[in-house]
């Protein structure tokens, strides 16, 4: 009997992978639930001729196929595979078959990886002095795919396969084509996976990402909803959680409820004692379940329940339980000044093969931080219990099959590196400007700027790199240019660009140059401080450490003085409302015009005007899961890690094609009144496109009417309020439409609220009015 059963299983499987082709290309096909199987066809290759420092190789071209880049390894097309596992089951095992095959020819001199080249001079130095000795592949053999593995994102199983349609065979110099591909997926009964909430949402963000979106079905029964509704939490300390003076958290949660997010701040105090997020004090037990959790880690115990890993546990119960999207961490992350690091950063580990640190700052792969920890939730990041987080597979001491890092973000996780209550000011009163901004043409403006990076590179010209982005930017938008590369001198001037940004506000800065912690633009971190530019712009570089938060400097250590990330977004007024900076190095390739930070960049402005996703958060990560399918490519994984969102996670890049309504008239009504009585205020709008209107009235005496209506494109609106205290207010308003595209504020109306209710009142009630209005005016001036 049994052998009957092994028999019938083997007939099974043999018609599973011998039922016909589907003649269109990456079309899925679903098999049932245990088995899924996958047909591809591929065009025919072409082989290209190109030149690298003298020498002639082959590249490969298969349609928009991408190109792998593996260091020292032939460059082939690659088709990256995202498949859904069905719900219930894990995998289990990949089958792929390959068919029609067909000789190339032989002889070929394949195009192989490079090196990466830091962007740094010093190193670069070091760098261009080395000989770099042809790479021996004769006995090199092609491998027809790699499972990089399961990763998750939402708590969904998502399978990363590469396919190569096209292997190189070593010995003979030989190219074999494969016009037809099969996948075939095995799966078993899975476990629970703890990150999984089914909310609507998160179907639809999966639904982006996979391949087989129709698999999405098979988690139908799971949809649910949650107790408690806080779409955005801001996570600081308690000073500034209580802080009132100036531009405060709660003026940003208030206008982010005005926005129809619900929103909550919590302390580190409090995370640190609710044990909820550190059960039995084993940060392990509150993570998806490592088989290898019972092993003796006692002398690292501090590693998985210390302030980042309970600050992670509260993120996933937030997550889970509230419904939690966006996530701000509201605090900075000193290493050197115990008092200034308010939110603890978690160092993660890439180990680059081909980045020639070796004998020079090798440490620099140790503990990049990287806010990744708190935004991917599922798994621990630490596999092994090792001193190293974030791992790949082949270091993973444990299981070198499993990647120790989760690469999905369940949560949208910004920075505001504050550590006073004027850097508090600063930050949020630039991005309340920015959200509350109606139209100005600086929205239409975007600024590239390109630096003479050195020889070492593939092209020493940041412009050239600009260039490969400048594709995705939308014709509404203004695009401007500083290159070195386009001056007669091969040089701009710090000056220059300054003036320009004065003259000509950009709403985007992209830049590829040098960069140190306190250097960026040609200049130094004290002199970026010194701008004055009205409008707030957002930048996003490739720089080396510009965005070292823990304030380290690869030549000296960790160091007081702040990074210019922070310098931008939080130390002054002006500057920037939020930008995107390299922890560590940026990378470059020295034999391609592609390289790690350049795919990042790239993606990341796929993100904003190619797949419409605006907010910057959703954005910033959208550009690193983008890349997951070359995780384990040279350079790929440190790059990921890197690059941090400082500033709001859920702002939005203003699109210049929106439709903005018209500016209200001042609202009109009583200028003289009572304190304690209600007073009726009445405006009108018109929206261009007919839209119907919401109104927000400003009372001038710290509150506001929340968004009333909708009322019709140029009918009348009204608002009622009452003021409970003397003075003289300032009533503006300002209206958004149904696509919630904000005007620009009203004239304001002068208010006096001088009289109170006169004899009416006993001498009793006329002292209580003038202790609470002692006490109002005492705690708003605290």
């Amino acid at each position: 009997m049994e052998k009957f059963r092994m028999f019938f299983s083997l007939i099974v499987f043999v018609f599973l992978i011998t039922l016909s082709f589907s003649p269109v290309y990456g079309l899925v096909k679903l098999r049932n639930d245990i088995n899924l199987v996958f047909d591809f066809s591929f065009e025919t290759p072409v082989v290209e001729k190109i030149e690298k420092n003298g020498e002639i190789f082959d590249r490969i071209v298969i349609d928009d196929l991408p190109v792998s880049r593996d260091y020292n390894k032939p460059c082939l097309p690659v088709k990256p595979l995202k498949i859904l596992l069905p719900f219930g089951r894990d995998l289990k095992d990949v089958h792929v078959f390959a068919y029609d095959k067909t000789s190339l020819g032989v002889g070929f001199n394949i195009e192989v990886g490079g090196r990466l080249i830091p962007l740094v001079n010093t190193i670069q130095d070091k760098v261009s002095k080395d000989v770099v000795s042809s790479v021996d592949l004769s006995s090199y053999s092609s491998s027809l795919y790699r499972n990089l593995g399961v990763y998750f994102s939402h708590g969904f199983p998502i399978l990363h396969i590469n396919l190569f349609p096209v292997q190189y065979v070593g010995r003979a110099g030989e190219l074999v084509f494969y016009r037809n591909i099969r996948v075939v997926v095995e799966t078993v009964e899975s476990q629970d996976h703890t990150a999984f909430r089914g909310l609507k949402k998160d179907f639809d963000v999966v639904e982006h990402i996979v391949d087989n979106p129709s698999y999405l079905g098979t988690y139908q029964s799971m949809l649910r909803s949650v107790n408690e509704n806080y779409d955005y939490v801001i996570i600081t300390n308690l000073e500034f959680k209580n802080c009132n003076r100036g531009y405060t958290f709660q003026d940003l949660m208030d206008y982010k409820i005005s926005e129809g997010l619900n929103c909550k701040i919590v302390t580190v105090g409090e995370i640190l004692l609710n044990q909820d997020y550190s059960v039995n004090g084993k940060w392990g037990d509150n993570n998806p379940d490592n088989p290898f959790y019972q092993r003796d880690v006692s002398s690292n115990l501090d590693l998985f329940d210390d302030i980042p890993a309970r600050i992670r546990n509260f993120i996933r119960y937030a997550y889970m339980e509230w419904g939690t999207d966006y996530v701000l961490l509201g605090g900075d992350a000193d290493v050197i000044v115990n008092s200034d690091n308010i939110i603890p950063l978690r160092g993660l580990f890439a180990n680059e093969s081909g980045l020639p640190l070796n004998g020079l700052l090798s440490e620099e792969e140790d503990d990049i931080p990287s806010d990744v920890y708190y935004a991917c939730l599922d798994g621990c990041f630490n596999y092994d219990m090792d001193e190293h987080f974030g791992e790949c597979a082949d270091r993973n001491d444990v299981d070198d099959t499993i990647d120790e890092a989760d690469l999905y973000s369940e949560v949208w996780v910004g920075r505001a590196c504050i550590d006073s209550k004027e850097e508090l000011n600063n930050f949020v009163k630039k991005t309340l400007e920015y959200e509350q901004m109606g139209f100005d043409p600086y929205i239409s403006e975007i600024l590239f700027v390109g630096e003479d990076l050195g020889s070492s590179f593939y092209t020493r010209w940041g412009g050239d790199y600009k260039d490969q982005v400048e594709d995705y930017v939308l014709s509404q938008y203004n695009l401007n240019k500083f290159y070195d590369r386009d001056y007669e001198d091969n040089r701009w001037y710090t000056e220059e660009l300054f003036e320009y940004i004065y003259q000509h506000p950009p709403q985007i800065i992209n830049h590829d140059g040098h960069g140190n912690h306190r250097y960026i633009l040609k200049t130094s971190g004290d002199n970026i401080a010194t701008l004055t530019n009205e409008k707030p712009f957002f930048i996003y570089s490739h720089s080396c450490l510009t965005g070292a938060f823990d304030n380290y400097n690869c030549w000296s250590g960790y160091q007081e003085d702040d990074c210019i990330a922070e310098i931008l977004t939080c130390e002054m007024p002006y500057g920037a409302f939020a930008c995107i900076l390299n922890a560590r190095f940026g990378l470059g390739s020295e034999d391609s015009i592609e390289s790690p930070s350049g795919s990042y960049d790239e993606s990341f402005y796929k993100a904003l005007f190619t797949e419409d996703i605006k907010e910057i958060g959703a954005a910033s990560h959208y550009s690193k899961e983008d890349n997951v399918w070359r995780i384990d490519e040279n350079g790929y994984r440190w790059c990921y890690y890197e690059t941090n969102l400082f500033g709001d996670p859920s702002l939005a890049i203003k699109d210049p094609n929106d439709v903005y309504p018209g500016i209200p008239d001042r609202p009109s009504g009583e200028t003289n009144g009572r304190k304690g009585e209600p007073y009726t205020y009445s405006t009108k709008s018109i929206d261009p496109s007919g839209s119907k209107l919401y109104y927000w009235f400003d009372w001038g005496d710290g509150t506001n009417s929340g968004w009333v209506g909708p009322f019709d494109s140029g009918a009348t609106a009204t608002a009622t309020h009452v003021w409970h205290r003397k003075g003289t207010f300032l009533v503006k308003v300002k209206a958004k439409n149904m696509d919630d595209i904000q005007s620009e504020w009203s004239d304001p109306l002068s208010v006096s609220m001088p009289r109170t209710h006169g004899s009416k009142l006993s001498m009793l009630q006329r002292l209580f009015d003038f202790f609470r209005d002692y006490f109002v005016f005492r705690v708003f001036s605290l």
